[in-house]
């Protein structure tokens, strides 16, 4: 198994598309993961430049915008990156999309687990690599997921430079807006999922006694906004999305972390706003962000993979954007740890505005979860 990475900060995007293409030319990509600003995918110049420079029309393509990327040398807030891989043909890669995922994240899902297992003609993939338009709401989209498809899903919620406005994903040579997008990937292939979720637990747990769709009025009896400044002891400001987020407790999975991410709302409602729904009757406690903790969770799951019964040849990374406002300039240890862990290795990624991913338990995954203030990590390598 062949892999390359590579980024340019070339602000014209069919010139970008070209400048990837030719570094990754070597290889001759069967697939390749393209991420980058949300300029770059405004029009097809991106794709057709780097199809033009490949040459290939049957590539497999898979990408989205995001509030940066992350590559092997490089990470940046502002450019395009990209991973190719080149398995000898001894994995099948199909990639599929839907539209529509804003209103219906439930039915867009079906339609794309329907697409995927008629384009791998009912094979079981290894595991499926997702990307979506955040405006759907995540824990509906996983709803499905989690009950239609045992296979391990992994990926995040394309983003827009934290503009919180639009974003793009991309199938093959078609973008998409308001879409979903999966990945399978099926044959011999390996690979490892990991998903950091470590954040400062504050004050007591409370029950939500009221929401409707992403929005929290009622925690414990009281505001949602009231709950969180009860249990911090301080105001809720706007610089504290990111910083503050809400940890959701499952009594059958203790050991599972699903974080929510908040968006405060200073009207007179005094509610909050979410990337994905957490329903009335469930218990939730603040969290609390720390850059030493956020890179000491990174650092561990990268020395796991030196446990790993394969060689680990390519990394795809999926990290929160708010994140990235915690961490400040050492956000580029999240990849540059697996550059010097793994010398060589392809790297890339992008900030995202939503995590997809399942936890390991033993030797098995559990079902894929939608995260926020997560690291996920997806390590790729030939057959053991």
């Amino acid at each position: 198994m062949r892999t390359l990475s590579a980024s340019t900060l070339t602000t014209d995007p069919y010139r970008a598309g070209v400048t990837l293409g030719e570094a990754l030319a070597s290889i001759t990509p069967e697939v390749v993961f393209l991420f980058g600003s949300v300029h770059y995918f405004e029009s097809n110049e991106l794709l057709d430049g780097l199809y033009d420079a490949l040459g290939r029309d049957d590539l497999v393509l898979i990408g989205n915008s995001g509030d940066g990327f992350y590559e092997a040398q490089l990470v940046s807030d502002y450019g395009v990156a990209a991973l190719a891989i080149n398995s000898g043909g001894a994995v099948r890669w199909r990639v599929v999309s839907a539209s529509g995922v804003a209103a219906d994240p439930a039915g867009t899902a079906r339609a794309c687990l329907k697409s995927l297992d008629t384009a791998l003609e009912g094979e079981k993939p290894a595991f499926i690599f997702m990307v979506a338009d955040f405006h759907a709401d995540g824990s509906r989209l996983l709803e499905v997921i989690q009950g239609e498809t045992e296979v391990p899903v992994v990926g995040g919620f394309a983003a827009d430079d934290n503009r919180l406005s639009s974003c793009f994903l991309c199938a093959n040579r078609e973008l998409i807006r308001d879409g979903l997008v999966m990945l399978g990937a099926s044959g011999p292939i390996s690979f490892e999922m990991a998903v950091g979720t470590s954040l400062t637990p504050v004050g007591r747990p409370g029950r939500v006694d009221e929401a409707e769709g992403t929005t929290l009025y009622a925690i414990d009896g009281t505001s949602a906004m009231a709950f969180i400044e009860r249990e911090t002891g301080k105001p809720i400001l706007p610089t504290d999305r990111g910083f503050v987020t809400l940890a959701v407790i499952d009594p059958d999975h203790p050991t599972w972390r699903v974080l929510r991410s908040i968006v405060p709302d200073f009207s007179a409602k005094r509610t909050l706003s979410l990337f994905a729904g957490i329903g009335v009757g469930k218990r939730v406690q603040v969290c609390i962000a720390d850059r030493k903790v956020l890179l000491d969770d990174v650092h561990a799951i990268v020395d796991k993979g030196h446990d790993l019964p394969f060689e680990p040849v390519a990394a795809l990374i999926v990290s929160c954007a708010w994140r990235k406002s915690i961490l400040g300039g050492d956000v580029a240890q999240e990849s540059m740890a697996l550059s010097r862990a793994y010398p060589g290795m392809a790297v890339a990624g992008f900030s995202s505005f939503g995590e997809i991913g399942p936890f390991k338990e033993g030797d098995r995954y559990t079902r894929s979860l939608y995260q926020n203030m997560t690291y996920v990590l997806l390590l790729i390598g030939p057959a053991k």
